[in-house]
């Protein structure tokens, strides 16, 4: 198995079940951000070695309580102790391999091949009609269907941040042509009521803000949330939709919003 620190923040374990090797395999970032992703998981042993606490490999398998990989696991744990390379607070050693040319495209080239990517325009919104917050996004992306879950990313400079943190709760607005004036005073207003000073707001459940002649309204509840890079990405367990295909969908597309052609 291989522990991965990347470089956007998100540590993973790859081949949870191959128990023959476990490594640490470091893509290039600042020491900073590898010390913090250290302390994640244990602690640093030398500049080629780290200490990794078990509880978080068995997290991070998503394999946990199952009999065979647990068998599995103790049998390299058990390996690992004969050489040493289990301390006394049971940390197991591991060896960090350093991912050359990990450093990924250039902002401005990543920048300007998702402008040649098409998606469907959302507002996000949270809060109360009394109190609410929004963004217009491109990035909604359905997970799964069973659960019904939806996911969504936010710089984590915007002013949505702290409101979606706070509530818990939002609604993705799909919007259609019609909602290009929606679209206008969310970019250029300030966060709050002046975003909602256009369109037909109503209140959904729990009082969230919801547009009501939306192509289709999504209410969820957020129940993870994870930070990738320069943005936190939220995910959202569907509680109720409503839909409305008469309309036709907005686009993002090479930096402008528009309709899509029939």
């Amino acid at each position: 198995m291989r522990l991965h620190m990347t470089n956007s923040g998100a540590i993973t374990l790859i081949a949870p079940s191959h128990f023959k090797q476990f490594e640490i395999l470091v893509d290039e970032q600042p020491g900073a951000l590898l010390d913090r992703a250290i302390a994640r998981v244990g602690q640093r042993a030398d500049d080629e070695h780290i200490w990794v606490n078990p509880q978080v490999i068995r997290f991070l398998s998503g394999k946990a309580g199952d009999a065979d990989w647990e068998a599995g696991f103790e049998a390299m744990v058990g390996f690992a102790r004969k050489f040493n390379w289990v301390n006394e607070a049971g940390l197991i050693r591991a060896h960090m391999v350093r991912n050359a040319g990990s450093a990924g495209s250039s902002v401005e080239d990543f920048k300007a091949a998702m402008r040649m990517l098409a998606a469907g325009v959302s507002a996000i919104t949270t809060g109360d009609v009394a109190q609410p917050s929004g963004m217009v996004i491109s990035s909604l992306t359905a997970i799964s269907a069973d659960p019904p879950l939806v996911g969504f990313f936010v710089h984590r400079d915007s002013s949505m941040l702290e409101p979606l943190n706070t509530h818990g709760k939002f609604v993705a607005n799909i919007l259609g042509q019609a909602h290009q004036h929606v679209v206008t005073k969310f970019l250029k207003m300030p966060q709050g009521c002046a975003r909602f000073a256009d369109g037909q707001w109503g209140a959904g459940l729990d009082g969230l803000p919801i547009l009501l002649d939306a192509l289709a309204n999504v209410e969820c509840e957020v129940i993870h949330t994870t930070t990738l890079g320069t943005h936190e990405m939220f995910v959202g367990k569907i509680r109720k939709t409503t839909t409305d295909d008469a309309g036709s969908p907005l686009v993002n597309f090479n930096a402008g919003i528009r309709g899509l052609a029939q």
